[in-house]
């Protein structure tokens, strides 16, 4: 643009085609709706394919054509000396899912259907909730046409909404750089995204659509299939592509390039992940908007190289005083986010005992800094007397991710030896030493 201004403008088609079985094995969840591919099915499940039914997708979701990512970048010198830079850019990214969210699908009635059941008699789970034993029958090895027969109620592990879209990520960044000394180049920047169309939580990408219904008084296990919705199916995972993401930070960092023998290279980062992720509660998506379970506050690297100057002598002696160095690389660390469960389905929807947190009476619940000892932050590394059970038909209500694990230390030092034998042979001797710590929480 000009001598002081380049300016990058670009844009991405990126359309999506999504993945299909040549098999057929591709489930849709439509309520109130029978298939015709396979007429014996329950209502509500319909399928994809070659010879897919009305209202769902050979691939179970449909292609995006008009996926459009337009981006843009700036550098702008700031002064005549060129030793100081703005630099900032904004872009849209798309991602389709990964491959693995379509394993499912093969999971799923007719093609070796999942069962879940409650308070079963091991020594006959199927007769003892009322269905005859679908195996082997039901398990292949070829996929079952249309007069396949189905037990119910069954698993609908997971498939995609009506709705289904590819994640998307806007993120944006501005820095300053500034060259000095010669050879030295600082900068500060801030780095942020948006993410919209995410899925995805702890224990798989699904969010429950068939969860039982909490009855004060007249809710137990036993009866956890009669206060489903659908009685055809215990439980349905849809891929909900709703969830959203928010990231900023701060970025500080400092090079001197090699020279001299000596470089370094040091950044700090001061950031915050928040995104609403892992539908503990079915029921409301918000329940979950908070910390999220990958964020870390601070994290501090540095990293160095460093030459001792050779001396003059030749011969044995110049072989054991030449060609010395040491490295080092040291990383701190804030810890990982903590959500404290419960441990039991006191929520009595039908899901696992991590998916309740527990519920918060008061108290200190983080230690935090409080000067204990290694042993003592092992026997109890946070309050547990602030938390109990969470109450019957509830999820609990202490927060998601309230908590944080240990902060980590790394710090890596090696010294290096280099012998040259020959014109093309250096013969290397290192050593390296490793010390790691984790703390209290922070």
């Amino acid at each position: 643009m000009s001598q002081n201004l380049t300016l990058n403008l670009g844009v991405r088609w990126d359309p999506f085609f999504p993945y299909w079985d040549r098999e057929g094995r591709v489930v849709c969840f439509a309520p109130g709706q029978k298939s015709v591919r396979y007429p014996n099915a329950p209502e509500g499940l319909i399928y994809g394919g070659e010879n897919h039914d009305p209202g769902c997708p050979k691939a179970g979701t449909n292609s995006e054509w008009l996926n459009i990512a337009p981006r843009v970048g700036f550098a702008y010198r700031l002064t005549s000396d060129s030793k100081t830079a703005i630099r900032g850019g904004a872009g849209y990214y798309l991602t389709p899912p990964q491959a693995s969210i379509y394993n499912p699908f093969a999971n799923i009635a007719p093609f070796a259907p999942t069962y879940s059941y409650n308070d079963v008699d091991f020594t006959d789970p199927y007769g003892s909730v009322g269905i005859p034993n679908p195996f082997p029958a039901q398990y292949g090895p070829k996929t079952p046409g249309a007069e396949a027969v189905f037990t119910v109620p069954t698993d609908l592990r997971a498939t995609f909404p009506a709705g289904f879209h590819i994640s998307q990520l806007l993120q944006w960044n501005l820095l300053i750089e500034r060259q000095f000394a010669g050879d030295w180049l600082a900068r500060v920047g801030y780095f942020g995204n948006k993410g919209t169309h995410f899925y995805g939580n702890g224990s798989g990408p699904d969010r429950p659509a068939n969860a039982a219904i909490y009855v004060p008084g007249n809710s137990t296990l036993a009866n956890l299939q009669q206060r489903r919705p659908y009685q055809n199916f215990s439980n349905v995972g849809i891929v909900d592509s709703g969830n959203n993401t928010h990231y900023n930070s701060l970025q500080l960092s400092a090079e001197k390039r090699f020279g001299h023998g000596f470089s370094v290279v040091t950044n700090y980062t001061w950031a915050k992940r928040i995104d609403d992720v892992g539908w503990t509660n079915p029921f409301n998506r918000r329940f979950d908007y908070a910390i999220a379970d990958d964020d870390v506050k601070h994290v501090f690297h540095f990293a160095n190289v460093y030459q001792f100057p050779n001396t003059q002598l030749r011969g044995v002696g110049g072989k054991l005083v030449n060609g010395w160095s040491v490295n080092s690389l040291i990383t701190w660390q804030g810890g990982f986010p903590l959500t404290i469960t419960s441990g039991i389905d006191n929520s009595f929807a039908g899901g696992t005992g991590n998916g309740n947190r527990a519920d918060y009476i008061g108290g200190v619940a983080d230690l935090g800094n409080s000067g204990r000892s290694h042993a003592e932050m092992i026997q109890r590394f946070f309050n547990t007397a602030s938390f109990v059970v969470n109450a019957p038909g509830t999820f609990g209500n202490s927060g998601r991710n309230i908590l944080r694990g240990p902060r980590t230390f790394n710090a890596d030092f090696s010294v290096l030896k280099d012998t040259r034998i020959t014109e093309r042979a250096t013969f290397q001797f290192r050593r390296v030493l490793q010390f790691v710590q984790q703390r209290e929480l922070q």
